[in-house]
């Protein structure tokens, strides 16, 4: 058998519980600072997952409340904050390249094709936001318009129209037209 020296035996006990004791010690004081350190990075990232919602239910919401004319101002900027907001959603911003490519097209805002890519981009949203399952396509394409707020809305539109044909009538033609190109650049050789 393995004689063992009870006096080495009981210094090793003690070293250990020693150890053991400054251990304890150690995680007495570092736990709750882990703890509160875990605890504000989790609440942190709520935070931003919140806003990022608010942010993405603000952009519906405008969207949804301008879907019968989407040339106004709040709309415009709605539409153009979609890539910042919705940057980790591929769907939104798919569809949304999809309606972009309809308005910088020939076509007229406002046809069977826009309204459906605009339906189908509010659609893709409210999947995004959680709101998917409330929206059918005729809540989606349900706008009222009061016709004195359609006829307002005519009224602009022709007067701008008319302002603009205004003023590049009065425009001499040198200033509707670039000058003429003189030089070339970069410059020929000599």
């Amino acid at each position: 058998m393995i004689d063992i020296d009870p006096q080495a035996l009981s210094a090793v006990a003690a070293t250990a519980s020693a150890l053991a004791a400054a251990l304890s010690v150690y995680a007495t004081w570092r736990g709750p600072q882990a703890a509160a350190t875990l605890a504000e990075m989790m609440r942190r990232d709520s935070e931003k997952s919140q806003e990022r919602q608010r942010q993405k239910f603000i952009i519906f919401t405008t969207l949804m409340q301008e879907r019968s004319a989407v040339y106004t101002e709040n709309a415009v900027r709605a539409l153009n904050l979609i890539d910042v907001v919705f940057h980790d959603s591929k769907p939104v911003r798919e569809a949304w390249a999809e309606l972009y490519l309809a308005f910088n097209s020939q076509q007229v805002a406002h046809g069977q094709g826009f309204d459906e890519k605009l339906r189908r981009l509010l659609a893709t949203m409210a999947n995004d936001i959680g709101l998917g399952d409330k929206f059918g396509a005729t809540d989606l394409s349900r706008v009222y318009i009061p016709n004195a707020l359609q006829q307002e809305r005519i009224i602009r539109d022709m007067e701008r129209q008319q302002a603009l044909a205004r003023l590049q009538a009065n425009m001499p033609p040198s200033a509707n037209t670039a000058p003429p190109v003189t030089n070339l650049f970069p410059p020929a050789p000599e």
